[in-house]
Protein backbone atom coordinates (compact mmCIF):
# COMPACT_ATOMS: atom_id res chain seq x y z
CA UNK A 1 0.00 0.00 0.00
CA UNK A 2 1.69 3.43 -1.20
CA UNK A 3 0.59 6.67 1.04
CA UNK A 4 0.67 10.17 -0.98
CA UNK A 5 1.26 12.97 1.40
CA UNK A 6 1.38 17.18 1.49
CA UNK A 7 -0.63 20.10 1.38
CA UNK A 8 -4.68 20.59 0.23
CA UNK A 9 -4.03 23.11 -2.33
CA UNK A 10 -0.66 21.26 -3.57
CA UNK A 11 -1.95 20.50 -7.35
CA UNK A 12 1.17 18.11 -8.51
CA UNK A 13 0.13 15.41 -5.46
CA UNK A 14 -3.64 15.74 -7.19
CA UNK A 15 -1.50 14.80 -10.32
CA UNK A 16 0.16 11.99 -8.49
CA UNK A 17 -2.94 10.81 -6.85
CA UNK A 18 -5.41 10.96 -9.96
CA UNK A 19 -2.33 8.56 -11.67
CA UNK A 20 -2.97 6.24 -8.71
CA UNK A 21 -5.94 6.27 -9.03
CA UNK A 22 -6.46 5.80 -12.61
CA UNK A 23 -3.94 2.43 -12.32
CA UNK A 24 -5.92 1.07 -9.63
CA UNK A 25 -3.01 0.77 -7.17
CA UNK A 26 -3.84 0.38 -3.32
CA UNK A 27 -3.01 3.87 -1.48
CA UNK A 28 -4.26 5.87 0.44
CA UNK A 29 -4.15 10.01 0.77
CA UNK A 30 -2.93 12.33 3.18
CA UNK A 31 -3.85 16.01 2.80
CA UNK A 32 -3.47 18.81 5.21
CA UNK A 33 -4.12 22.20 5.31
CA UNK A 34 -6.27 25.38 6.21
CA UNK A 35 -9.64 23.25 6.13
CA UNK A 36 -8.53 19.44 6.39
CA UNK A 37 -6.53 18.61 10.08
CA UNK A 38 -6.15 14.92 10.25
CA UNK A 39 -5.22 13.35 13.51
CA UNK A 40 -1.76 12.05 13.91
CA UNK A 41 0.29 10.07 16.39
CA UNK A 42 3.74 8.29 16.58
CA UNK A 43 3.82 6.41 19.82
CA UNK A 44 7.58 5.92 19.64
CA UNK A 45 7.95 3.08 22.34
CA UNK A 46 5.11 0.90 20.40
CA UNK A 47 6.75 2.60 16.53
CA UNK A 48 3.11 2.92 15.65
CA UNK A 49 2.16 5.59 13.15
CA UNK A 50 -1.56 6.18 13.45
CA UNK A 51 -3.31 9.06 11.17
CA UNK A 52 -7.39 9.46 11.86
CA UNK A 53 -7.20 6.76 14.49
CA UNK A 54 -6.21 4.08 12.19
CA UNK A 55 -2.49 2.42 12.26
CA UNK A 56 -1.01 2.23 8.76
CA UNK A 57 1.50 0.47 7.41
CA UNK A 58 2.64 1.74 3.78
CA UNK A 59 5.16 0.09 1.46
CA UNK A 60 5.87 3.32 -0.32
CA UNK A 61 5.66 6.96 0.58
CA UNK A 62 5.33 10.41 -1.28
CA UNK A 63 5.68 13.24 0.51
CA UNK A 64 5.73 16.64 -0.41
CA UNK A 65 6.14 19.56 2.01
CA UNK A 66 3.13 21.94 1.97
CA UNK A 67 4.59 25.23 0.22
CA UNK A 68 1.58 26.35 -0.98
CA UNK A 69 -0.34 26.98 2.22
CA UNK A 70 2.90 29.10 3.29
CA UNK A 71 2.36 31.08 0.14
CA UNK A 72 -0.81 31.58 0.19
CA UNK A 73 -0.94 32.96 4.19
CA UNK A 74 2.59 33.07 5.13
CA UNK A 75 1.52 33.53 8.59
CA UNK A 76 3.59 31.82 11.65
CA UNK A 77 1.08 29.97 12.65
CA UNK A 78 0.91 28.72 8.65
CA UNK A 79 4.32 27.59 8.46
CA UNK A 80 5.09 26.23 11.63
CA UNK A 81 2.16 23.87 10.74
CA UNK A 82 3.23 22.84 7.76
CA UNK A 83 7.02 22.56 9.18
CA UNK A 84 5.75 20.04 12.17
CA UNK A 85 3.76 17.90 9.58
CA UNK A 86 6.28 17.42 7.13
CA UNK A 87 8.82 17.19 9.85
CA UNK A 88 6.75 13.98 11.57
CA UNK A 89 6.07 12.03 8.75
CA UNK A 90 9.68 12.98 7.55
CA UNK A 91 11.20 11.72 10.44
CA UNK A 92 8.90 8.46 10.72
CA UNK A 93 9.77 7.70 7.32
CA UNK A 94 13.71 8.52 7.82
CA UNK A 95 13.17 5.94 11.19
CA UNK A 96 11.89 3.08 8.85
CA UNK A 97 14.20 1.88 6.10
CA UNK A 98 12.34 -0.17 4.80
CA UNK A 99 9.73 1.80 3.36
CA UNK A 100 10.12 3.03 -0.12
CA UNK A 101 10.53 6.80 -0.51
CA UNK A 102 12.06 9.22 -2.65
CA UNK A 103 15.75 10.72 -1.83
CA UNK A 104 16.61 8.62 1.19
CA UNK A 105 19.80 8.67 1.27
CA UNK A 106 20.30 12.28 -0.50
CA UNK A 107 21.55 14.24 2.73
CA UNK A 108 19.63 17.72 1.16
CA UNK A 109 22.48 19.35 0.00
CA UNK A 110 21.13 22.50 -1.86
CA UNK A 111 23.95 24.73 -2.29
CA UNK A 112 23.98 25.95 -5.67
CA UNK A 113 27.46 26.78 -6.04
CA UNK A 114 28.36 23.08 -5.42
CA UNK A 115 26.51 21.38 -7.16
CA UNK A 116 27.19 23.55 -10.60
CA UNK A 117 30.87 22.63 -9.64
CA UNK A 118 30.15 18.99 -8.97
CA UNK A 119 28.43 18.83 -12.31
CA UNK A 120 31.36 19.83 -13.79
CA UNK A 121 33.69 17.53 -11.68
CA UNK A 122 31.77 14.41 -13.08
CA UNK A 123 31.70 15.91 -16.66
CA UNK A 124 28.42 17.45 -17.74
CA UNK A 125 29.02 20.74 -19.47
CA UNK A 126 28.35 23.92 -17.46
CA UNK A 127 28.03 27.76 -18.53
CA UNK A 128 31.01 29.72 -18.61
CA UNK A 129 30.29 30.96 -14.83
CA UNK A 130 31.59 32.90 -12.21
CA UNK A 131 30.33 34.23 -8.59
CA UNK A 132 31.06 37.62 -8.61
CA UNK A 133 30.32 40.99 -6.69
CA UNK A 134 32.89 43.24 -8.75
CA UNK A 135 30.64 45.16 -10.72
CA UNK A 136 33.50 47.27 -12.31
CA UNK A 137 35.31 44.54 -13.28
CA UNK A 138 32.38 43.18 -15.07
CA UNK A 139 31.82 46.18 -16.95
CA UNK A 140 35.83 46.07 -17.89
CA UNK A 141 35.63 42.82 -19.50
CA UNK A 142 32.22 42.78 -21.04
CA UNK A 143 34.06 42.33 -24.67
CA UNK A 144 35.66 39.41 -23.45
CA UNK A 145 32.96 37.42 -21.29
CA UNK A 146 30.03 38.46 -24.05
CA UNK A 147 26.29 38.14 -23.10
CA UNK A 148 26.21 37.29 -19.68
CA UNK A 149 23.33 36.61 -17.23
CA UNK A 150 23.20 37.26 -13.43
CA UNK A 151 21.02 35.90 -10.64
CA UNK A 152 20.77 35.35 -7.32
CA UNK A 153 23.67 32.70 -5.19
CA UNK A 154 21.18 31.72 -2.87
CA UNK A 155 18.70 31.10 -6.17
CA UNK A 156 14.73 31.67 -6.16
CA UNK A 157 15.60 34.92 -7.98
CA UNK A 158 14.97 35.61 -11.75
CA UNK A 159 17.45 36.14 -14.17
CA UNK A 160 18.15 39.35 -15.57
CA UNK A 161 20.64 40.79 -18.39
CA UNK A 162 23.93 41.70 -16.35
CA UNK A 163 23.38 45.30 -18.27
CA UNK A 164 20.75 45.80 -15.80
CA UNK A 165 22.16 44.24 -13.32
CA UNK A 166 25.41 46.76 -13.89
CA UNK A 167 22.89 49.89 -14.41
CA UNK A 168 20.28 48.92 -10.56
CA UNK A 169 22.86 47.97 -8.06
CA UNK A 170 24.10 50.47 -5.91
CA UNK A 171 28.34 50.24 -5.60
CA UNK A 172 30.85 50.52 -3.03
CA UNK A 173 34.37 50.86 -4.44
CA UNK A 174 33.44 49.58 -7.36
CA UNK A 175 31.81 46.50 -5.79
CA UNK A 176 27.42 44.94 -4.64
CA UNK A 177 27.42 44.26 -1.42
CA UNK A 178 26.14 40.68 -2.32
CA UNK A 179 27.79 38.68 -4.81
CA UNK A 180 25.58 37.05 -8.02
CA UNK A 181 26.00 34.31 -10.33
CA UNK A 182 27.20 35.54 -13.70
CA UNK A 183 26.82 33.27 -16.56
CA UNK A 184 27.14 33.01 -20.31
CA UNK A 185 23.73 33.88 -21.93
CA UNK A 186 22.49 30.29 -23.18
CA UNK A 187 19.61 30.01 -25.77
CA UNK A 188 16.73 27.70 -26.40
CA UNK A 189 15.85 24.94 -26.53
CA UNK A 190 15.33 25.03 -22.42
CA UNK A 191 15.22 21.05 -21.38
CA UNK A 192 14.37 19.78 -18.26
CA UNK A 193 15.14 16.35 -16.80
CA UNK A 194 13.66 14.04 -14.61
CA UNK A 195 15.11 11.27 -13.29
CA UNK A 196 13.37 8.98 -10.73
CA UNK A 197 15.37 5.67 -9.12
CA UNK A 198 18.76 4.82 -9.08
CA UNK A 199 21.91 3.06 -11.13
CA UNK A 200 20.14 1.20 -14.56
CA UNK A 201 16.78 1.62 -12.97
CA UNK A 202 16.67 5.27 -12.77
CA UNK A 203 14.26 6.49 -15.49
CA UNK A 204 14.56 9.67 -17.28
CA UNK A 205 11.72 11.32 -18.31
CA UNK A 206 12.30 14.93 -20.10
CA UNK A 207 10.78 18.22 -21.72
CA UNK A 208 10.82 21.40 -23.40
CA UNK A 209 10.33 24.51 -22.35
CA UNK A 210 8.90 26.62 -25.15
CA UNK A 211 9.10 30.28 -24.36
CA UNK A 212 9.71 34.20 -25.44
CA UNK A 213 11.27 34.90 -22.11
CA UNK A 214 14.87 35.02 -20.72
CA UNK A 215 13.58 33.08 -17.91
CA UNK A 216 10.46 30.88 -18.13
CA UNK A 217 8.87 31.24 -15.19
CA UNK A 218 7.88 35.06 -15.79
CA UNK A 219 6.02 33.26 -19.20
CA UNK A 220 2.45 32.98 -18.64
CA UNK A 221 2.77 32.19 -22.09
CA UNK A 222 5.36 28.97 -21.76
CA UNK A 223 4.62 25.79 -23.18
CA UNK A 224 5.58 22.41 -21.97
CA UNK A 225 6.31 19.86 -25.04
CA UNK A 226 7.27 16.04 -24.05
CA UNK A 227 10.15 14.75 -25.73
CA UNK A 228 11.29 10.96 -26.31
CA UNK A 229 14.36 10.58 -24.11
CA UNK A 230 15.90 9.73 -27.55
CA UNK A 231 15.88 13.55 -28.72
CA UNK A 232 18.02 14.92 -25.61
CA UNK A 233 21.55 14.91 -25.95
CA UNK A 234 23.00 11.58 -24.44
CA UNK A 235 26.20 13.04 -22.68
CA UNK A 236 23.87 15.28 -20.92
CA UNK A 237 21.36 12.64 -19.89
CA UNK A 238 24.48 10.31 -18.56
CA UNK A 239 25.99 13.22 -16.76
CA UNK A 240 22.76 13.68 -14.59
CA UNK A 241 23.01 10.10 -13.69
CA UNK A 242 26.20 10.65 -12.76
CA UNK A 243 26.00 13.72 -10.60
CA UNK A 244 22.59 12.04 -9.31
CA UNK A 245 24.54 8.92 -7.99
CA UNK A 246 26.92 11.80 -6.45
CA UNK A 247 24.43 13.07 -4.28
CA UNK A 248 23.25 9.85 -3.76
CA UNK A 249 19.50 11.10 -5.07
CA UNK A 250 16.75 9.14 -6.48
CA UNK A 251 14.73 12.09 -7.79
CA UNK A 252 14.86 15.46 -9.12
CA UNK A 253 14.71 17.61 -11.94
CA UNK A 254 17.42 19.02 -13.40
CA UNK A 255 17.38 22.25 -16.59
CA UNK A 256 19.37 22.65 -19.44
CA UNK A 257 20.29 25.38 -22.24
CA UNK A 258 22.27 25.95 -25.06
CA UNK A 259 25.33 27.04 -26.06
CA UNK A 260 24.18 29.61 -28.52
CA UNK A 261 27.39 28.77 -30.77
CA UNK A 262 27.59 24.85 -30.37
CA UNK A 263 23.92 23.95 -29.42
CA UNK A 264 25.53 21.95 -26.86
CA UNK A 265 22.96 21.37 -23.92
CA UNK A 266 24.82 23.22 -20.48
CA UNK A 267 23.64 22.13 -17.29
CA UNK A 268 22.11 24.96 -15.40
CA UNK A 269 20.77 23.02 -11.79
CA UNK A 270 19.18 20.27 -10.35
CA UNK A 271 16.22 20.33 -7.76
CA UNK A 272 15.41 17.39 -5.38
CA UNK A 273 11.53 18.14 -5.07
CA UNK A 274 10.63 19.50 -8.33
CA UNK A 275 6.75 20.52 -9.33
CA UNK A 276 5.99 18.34 -12.08
CA UNK A 277 1.91 19.20 -12.57
CA UNK A 278 2.50 20.87 -15.42
CA UNK A 279 4.71 18.10 -17.27
CA UNK A 280 2.58 15.58 -15.90
CA UNK A 281 -0.16 16.86 -17.92
CA UNK A 282 1.96 17.80 -20.63
CA UNK A 283 3.21 13.99 -21.34
CA UNK A 284 0.21 11.10 -19.68
CA UNK A 285 1.90 11.44 -16.31
CA UNK A 286 4.63 9.95 -17.17
CA UNK A 287 6.77 11.55 -14.08
CA UNK A 288 4.00 10.12 -12.00
CA UNK A 289 4.11 6.96 -13.69
CA UNK A 290 8.08 6.79 -12.90
CA UNK A 291 7.27 7.78 -9.36
CA UNK A 292 4.80 5.40 -8.52
CA UNK A 293 6.54 2.72 -10.13
CA UNK A 294 9.82 3.34 -7.91
CA UNK A 295 7.42 3.35 -4.78
CA UNK A 296 5.88 0.16 -5.48
CA UNK A 297 8.76 -1.84 -6.23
Amino acid sequence: MLLIAGGEADFNVESIVTRMRERGMDGEVLRVGKSINPAVTWDFQRDRLKLDGREIHPSGVFLRYDVFSVLADNRPATQLRSQAWHITLHGWLLSHPGIRMLNRRYRGETNKAFILDLARRVGLAIPRTLITNELDELERRAGELGPMIAKPVPGGGYAQMVEDLLEKTERREGRSAAPAFVQQRLVPPEVRVYGVGAGERRRFVAFRVESTELDYRVDNESRVVHLPIGEVDAAAVAGLGRLMDALEMDYGAADFKADAETGELRFLEVNSGPMFAAFDAASGHAVSDAILDWLSG
